[in-house]
């Protein structure tokens, strides 16, 4: 829940493709987000903005309050605070979730950062009045439901959301660059999480003390979205928050930008699989007056394949596989970040100066008008995509109005960033990033009264009407080659999202090599065969457009994501990298060694290790879907340009596929551009594919696998068994078990490992797959010491679901409610428009399926359930753990859970 900074990250992204032609407007003045504001008589402001397109509202409730307001010996108190607002309030003494699941809730959670603190829920339009009593009931009344108890069950969760961050490589990083940064008495200093030490000193005292300083009205904003007027909004906000205490005044820095004297070196060693060097200034915050010029520095600097960075140093130069760039503005100060991923074996000193002599013509000379062009396109891109949300609306006007006292205020930083010159880039260059940094090398190893409190607080509002769910018309054709092309109309965000979709993913390995089919979809990115990836990247760039590769286990897909007015050209770019990708062989090396890498760095994380193995146990070495999608390091070694193009040639063709739309453009605009890029694309005389994929029964048998991770600081755990395939019907049954089971926050397993036991940040359970025989899946990561216990409680759960304590109706209701009420998440943007079109036809549903599903939903009974549960076989689970064995061999024995096995990192049996 804890989020460090506002960031504008200039990251390694996947580039897409573009023609270089018309730049689109970069200014997003055709996406201003209308509002309201007003002010209750307590001093609590509140903004609504009214879209009632879709019959759902997005709250935002921000505190100006975070960590920079913790005093000394006090850290990580603003994120503990958070967590204990989820745990009741003084008129509902109870766990948060549950009421909201029962009308709905599609998003709820809370985040800390350095200077606010907020919460958020978006829900069916009849649940609204049920989220301002739960929010409002907290705010006023929450001191009189916190107890020792409470405090002790968050600390407990808290500290293992810290272990689990711990646990990550290059998880130092933040907290080093700050402490190399700023002073030891700048707010800015410690991290938000903070330290163990101090949140075991958090006191009741404290808890209460945080509460009447920082949460009082006059420092908090409300944000309405979506499907709720101005009126509503003000009969609402007065009756439930007019009673809220104004709370206490609030004294706040303005701004403290540390400088260092001499640029500072640390180098730390970690067990990591690759070097990185860190480069670090701190700069002006959030709202200064060269805050855009430092975001596009960034942008250029580090963002995709033609960014500076990337092409000195990973492109021209064999030094690194990845470069970011970061400038992270927050409210007293900001830090620009450059982080360089070396290749193993480089020199850090050459790589050093390389990036020193960048750095340098950068600041002398700044940028050149077709990068400031090219970024700006793709800034508009982001505003334009970013603003389909409710949710990301809600936020947007929240921080404004906490920061700024301007819910508008995104809209300046927007048009300033639009009119960047060259010139003004340099100069903040020059100003900031000429100064001595930190630089850090990780190597492996008024007045106000309340009024009289207008609401009811002696029970929960009663559930609102939620409008039916519509869904927008259909429409099938097939181009002159065969392929056919299914869309939905959606208006309202001027964009277009397209999947090309073929049937071959990572189950059509097996008729090659282990993760060809990964490898394949990543060199679709290195260009086409009449363009580098630079020329591809940059024509991409400058149309707005988001085109990649990715795969799952049955399907290889291509996605498109395009501005309606470059429609056109997008269609064609897209076209050109399927149907005529490069494979160069220089490209191919590259991509050979980032896959190596990547491998690398997976047998360094405990959580791929434990997914890795857990696949191999349950589908065996054979199978179609027992092999890694990232495939094994002696097999990419072996792979040759001849074999990626022999697999393309063999799966990804017209007859193999199917083009997935939805977006702001009529059908037949839409058909006549794919015909005119696709139309003439005709299968290759080899012959298409077949990849069989085999029935599995789950094992008759219990299997414990452990694997090592000398001084891991948690246990990651993997439980369960194969399942039915994706296509049977019983999985709508199964989906009930497991949604009771733990596939939500108040499910079984994780209100027994994390709320009850404080062992873990997070326990679930899942049921996926392909189309073949599914996964039952039960995840968690526990602190070390309670890794046998843990084991102990899962294992009580799923014997508890098969039978000792079957489904309640009460929790089935729970479920039924929560699936029902989220059914038009599925359908809000135009990229979950596509996604359900692929998924009914993908599963062979109709069209009209989510229009059944409440019907379904509610046909389910708890004898249905108990007889579907009786599907997992508790005492014939594989597990696998991953962790310390020194401490945690001897006790999992000795629960006889099964045989056990201790198997390597890179899944061979040791003994």
């Amino acid at each position: 829940m804890t989020t460090l900074l506002l960031a504008t990250t200039a990251a390694l992204l996947t580039p897409t493709l573009v023609q270089a032609q018309e730049t689109p407007a970069v200014a997003a003045e055709d996406q201003a987000i209308p509002y309201e504001t007003f002010t209750l008589s307590n001093g609590l402001r509140v903004v609504v903005h009214e879209d009632h397109s879709v019959p759902k509202v997005a709250v935002a409730v921000w505190y100006h309050v975070g960590s920079m307001n913790e005093p000394e010996g006090k850290t990580g108190f603003a994120h503990l605070f958070e967590h204990l607002m989820f745990n009741g309030s003084e008129h509902r003494d109870d766990e948060y979730m549950p009421p909201l699941q029962e009308v709905g809730v599609s998003a709820v959670n809370g985040a800390t950062s350095l200077d606010q603190t907020y919460y958020y829920e978006v829900v069916p339009t009849g649940g609204l009045e049920r989220v301002l009593w739960l929010e409002s009931d907290r705010m006023g009344y929450l001191l009189g439901a916190v107890s020792q108890a409470k405090l002790d069950e968050q600390r407990g969760v808290v500290q293992n959301e810290k272990r689990t961050y711990e646990n990550r490589p290059y998880s130092m990083i933040p907290e080093l660059r700050a402490h190399g940064l700023y002073p030891v008495n700048h707010p800015y200093y410690h991290a938000t999480i903070g330290s163990m030490a101090d949140l075991d000193a958090a006191s009741l005292e404290d808890v209460k003390d945080w509460f009447r300083r920082y949460y009082g009205a006059t420092n908090a904003v409300v944000t309405l979205a979506g499907d709720v007027t101005v009126e509503q909004a003000r009969d609402l906000m007065e009756r439930y928050f007019g009673s809220v205490p104004p709370g206490q005044p609030v004294s706040r820095m303005e701004a403290w930008v540390p400088t260092l004297e001499r640029v500072k070196r640390e180098s730390v060693q970690d067990n990591v699989p690759q070097a990185v060097l860190s480069w670090n200034w701190a700069v002006q915050g959030s709202n200064a007056d060269e805050t855009q010029a430092l975001r596009m520095a960034a942008t250029i600097l580090g963002r995709g394949r033609l960014s500076r960075l990337y092409q000195a140093l990973v492109t021209d130069n064999p030094y690194a596989t990845g470069v970011m760039v970061n400038y992270q503005g927050a409210a007293i100060a900001g830090m620009f970040t450059i982080d360089v991923r070396l290749k193993p074996g480089v020199d850090p000193a050459e790589a050093e100066a390389v990036l020193q002599r960048e750095l340098d013509r950068f600041i002398a000379e700044g940028p050149t008008e077709a990068e400031l062009a090219r970024y700006k396109t793709i800034a508009y891109s982001d505003n334009v995509r970013s603003r389909e949300s409710l949710f990301v609306r809600a936020m947007m006007l929240a921080g404004g109005m906490v920061f700024s006292n301007d819910p508008g205020d995104y809209a300046s930083d927007e048009a300033e960033f639009a009119a960047l010159t060259a010139g003004e880039v340099r100069a903040a260059a020059s100003d900031w990033l000429s100064l001595p940094n930190y630089r850090l090398t990780v190597e492996p190893f008024g007045q106000y009264q309340a009024s009289a409190d207008g609401a009811d607080r002696s029970a929960l509002p009663p559930l609102g009407p939620n409008p039916p769910l519509t869904l927008p018309e259909r429409q099938e054709a097939t181009l002159s080659n065969g392929m056919r092309v299914i869309f939905s109309r959606k208006q309202g965000t001027p964009t277009v999202e397209m999947v090309a979709s073929f049937d071959a993913g990572g189950a059509a390995d097996q008729t090659a090599k282990p993760g060809l089919q990964g490898f394949m979809l990543g060199m679709m990115d290195d260009g086409t065969e009449n363009l580098t990836a630079s020329e591809f990247a940059e024509r991409s760039e400058m149309l707005g457009a988001r085109i990649n590769a990715y795969g799952d286990s049955d399907t290889s897909n291509f996605a498109a994501s395009a501005l309606t007015l470059s429609l056109d050209d997008t269609v064609a770019l897209w076209s050109d990298m399927i149907r005529h990708p490069g494979f160069r062989e220089e490209d191919l090396e590259r991509d050979r060694q980032n896959a190596l890498n990547g491998v690398r760095q997976s047998q360094a994380s405990p959580d791929a290790i434990a997914g890795r193995v857990f696949q191999y146990l349950l589908y065996g070495p054979d199978h179609a879907y027992g092999a890694p999608l990232a495939g094994r390091a002696e097999v990419i070694e072996s792979y040759s340009r001849e074999e990626v193009a022999q697999f393309h040639g063999r799966w990804i063709r017209p007859d193999n596929g199917t083009i997935y739309a939805a977006g702001d453009v009529d059908f037949d605009t839409l058909i006549a551009t794919l015909e005119r890029h696709f139309g003439d694309w005709q299968p290759p005389e080899t012959a298409r594919g077949d990849k069989p994929v085999a029935p599995l029964t789950a094992q008759a048998a219990p299997r414990v696998v452990l694997v090592d991770k000398p001084g891991a600081i948690q246990s990651v755990i993997r439980v369960g068994q194969i399942m039915p395939d994706g296509l049977d019907p019983v999985n709508f049954d199964l989906d009930a078990v497991n949604g009771v089971l733990g596939g939500g926050f108040t499910a079984r397993l994780n209100m027994n490992l994390r709320e009850d036991k404080g062992w873990t940040y997070g326990a679930s359970s899942g049921i996926g797959g392909g189309r073949g025989p599914q996964a039952f899946t039960v995840a968690t990561s526990v602190q070390t010491d309670k890794t046998a216990e843990a084991l102990t409680e899962i294992d009580g759960e799923l014997h508890g679901i098969t039978g000792a304590r079957p489904v309640t109706p009460e929790e089935l209701e729970l479920y039924r409610r929560g699936e029902v009420l989220t059914l038009p998440d599925r359908l809000e943007t135009n990229n979950a428009m596509v996604g359900y079109l692929r998924y009914v036809d993908r599963y062979d549903h109709p069209y009209e399926w989510i229009v059944s599903l409440a019907d379904r939903y509610a046909a389910i009974t708890p004898d249905t359930i108990a007889q579907t549960a009786t599907m997992l076989h508790p005492d014939a689970m594989t597990w696998v753990i991953v962790g310390d064995l020194s401490k945690i061999e001897a006790p999992i024995r000795a629960l006889d859970l099964g045989e056990v096995e201790v198997w390597d990192v890179e899944g061979n049996r040791l003994r």
